[in-house]
C-alpha cells in the first residue's frame, strides 16, 4: 500500500513537470508529432507553447482557451479585498504544417475601466508569435515573445503554480510577465535517449530608460520596453539553454543584455539560473538572478550597479484521489529574497510563504497561503517587519 502510494505520487509529480515543460516555448520536443485534429498527420497546432487546455477547436487550424484567477487578500492592520486579477484568453492557429501563430491577451483587474480613480486595470497582448519550423532543432520565432529569462517567466500561468503570488525575484528583477518585441531561433536536441537539450536566442527591443525611477534607484520592472518602438538604436540579446538529463530533473541558464538609455550609453544585463527536481511526492524548485547596470553617476550618485535575488520552494504532493477521483493536495513552503543594491547594506526584501492547495483536477486549484514579510531600508543593518498577508485564490484553465 505505502509503496503503491509513493509510486503514484511520483507519477503525478512527473506529470506536473511535463505540464510545466510543455508550457515553455523552449520545450520543442513540443513542436514534434501529435495526434492531428482531423487526419492523424502532423497537427496544425503543435505542442509546446501551444499545448494548453482548450475550450474549443474550430476546424483543423484554430484553437481557443485560456485561464483565469481570482483572489481574496487579507493584509494585517490594513484590510482585505477581493480582486479579479487575471482573465487571459488563448488563440492559436496553424497556417501550414510548418507555420503557426500563437497569442495570449491579458485582462488584468477587470481590464481598462474608467472610474473615480482613473484606469482600474489594463488590457495587453501578453505574447503574439509567428513560428516557422525548419526542423526540431531549428525554428524561427518573431513577434511579441515571452522572454525565456529564467524558467518562471515561461511557466507563470496561475493554474500551474502552487502559490498565489509570484516569487519576488520574478516580480522585481525578472519582471514577469516579461514580453518583448523581436525575432530569433529556438530548438531541441537529444544528447542521449533520456536527456533533452533546448535553446532559445532572440534579438529584442529590450528595456528602456525607466529602469531608473524618479528617485534615481535601479528598478528593472519599471523599464519594460515598448512593443511598438525601441527607445534607442541598440538591440538587446536574450537567450536560454535548458538541460533535462532525465525526467524529473531540469536545469536552465539564461541571460539578457542591452543598452537601456535613449543615447545608447549605458548597459543593463541580467543572468539567471533555475532548477527543478522531482523525487516521489517531493518537488524542489529554485531560481537565482543577478542584475548588472551602469549609468550616469553625476545624475544618479546612489544608482545600484548590482542587484540579486532568488527563491527556493519545496512542494509535497499527497492525498491523491482521497477526496475526489483525480484530485491531489499540495503543501508548499517558499523563501523569497531580493537585494536591490548588492554593494550596500539594506535595501532588500524577504518573504516566507507557507501554503496548502487542493486540485480537484490538475488544471484547477484552490490555494490557501500565508506570508511573513520583511524589509530592510537602505544603509540599515536590521530588518523591519512588513505587513503579513493571507491569500485565498482560485485558478483554472478553460
Amino acid at each position: 500500500g505505502a509503496e503503491i502510494d509513493s509510486l503514484r505520487a511520483e507519477v503525478e509529480a512527473l506529470k506536473r513537470q511535463v505540464a510545466r515543460l510543455s508550457e515553455s516555448p523552449s520545450d520543442t520536443a513540443a513542436v514534434a508529432e501529435k495526434e492531428s485534429f482531423a487526419t492523424g498527420k502532423r497537427p496544425a497546432v503543435p505542442k509546446g507553447v501551444y499545448d494548453k487546455p482548450f475550450l474549443r477547436r474550430f476546424g483543423r487550424n484554430t484553437a481557443v482557451g485560456g485561464y483565469m484567477d481570482h483572489e481574496f487578500i487579507w493584509t494585517k492592520r490594513t484590510g482585505n479585498t477581493f480582486t479579479q486579477h487575471r482573465f487571459i484568453p488563448f488563440i492559436y492557429g496553424g497556417v501550414t504544417e510548418r507555420a503557426h501563430v500563437a497569442s495570449e491577451i491579458e485582462f488584468e483587474y477587470g481590464g481598462s475601466v474608467r472610474g473615480s480613480g482613473g484606469t482600474d486595470g489594463e488590457i495587453k497582448l501578453e505574447f503574439a508569435t509567428f513560428d516557422f519550423t525548419f526542423s526540431e532543432g531549428l525554428n524561427f520565432r518573431g513577434g511579441v515573445i515571452l522572454s525565456p529569462l529564467g524558467k518562471f517567466n515561461l511557466v507563470h500561468d496561475s493554474p500551474i503554480n502552487d502559490l498565489t503570488d509570484r516569487p519576488l525575484v520574478d516580480n522585481q528583477l525578472i519582471p514577469t510577465t516579461l514580453s518583448e518585441s523581436g525575432v530569433g531561433l529556438f530548438g531541441t536536441a537529444y544528447p542521449t535517449e533520456r536527456s533533452l537539450l533546448s535553446y532559445e536566442v532572440y534579438l529584442i527591443n529590450g528595456f528602456n530608460a525607466s529602469v531608473i525611477d524618479g528617485s534615481g534607484r535601479l528598478r528593472v520592472r519599471g523599464g519594460r520596453g515598448s512593443q511598438r518602438t525601441d527607445n534607442n538604436k541598440n538591440k538587446a540579446l536574450l537567450g536560454r539553454i535548458g538541460l533535462s538529463p532525465r525526467l524529473g530533473v531540469d536545469f536552465g541558464a539564461s541571460f539578457h543584455t542591452g543598452k537601456y538609455d535613449n543615447l545608447d550609453r549605458y548597459r543593463l544585463s541580467i543572468v539567471a539560473i533555475d532548477a527543478q527536481m522531482i523525487r516521489g511526492p517531493f518537488e524542489f524548485i529554485g531560481e537565482y538572478a543577478r542584475v548588472f547596470a551602469n549609468g550616469d553617476r553625476t545624475r544618479f550618485p546612489n544608482l545600484a550597479e548590482a542587484q540579486q535575488g532568488y527563491y527556493l520552494q519545496g512542494n509535497l504532493h499527497f492525498g491523491h484521489d482521497r477526496l475526489l477521483k483525480g484530485s491531489v493536495f499540495t503543501g508548499v513552503a517558499r523563501w523569497d529574497f531580493v537585494d536591490f543594491d548588492a554593494d550596500a547594506d539594506g535595501d532588500d526584501q524577504g518573504r516566507l510563504t507557507l501554503g496548502l492547495n487542493f486540485r480537484p483536477v490538475e488544471d484547477a486549484a484552490f490555494k490557501f497561503d500565508y506570508q511573513w514579510n520583511w524589509t530592510t531600508a537602505r544603509n540599515a543593518t536590521t530588518r523591519a517587519s512588513a505587513p503579513n498577508r493571507f491569500l485565498f485564490s482560485v485558478a483554472s484553465y478553460f
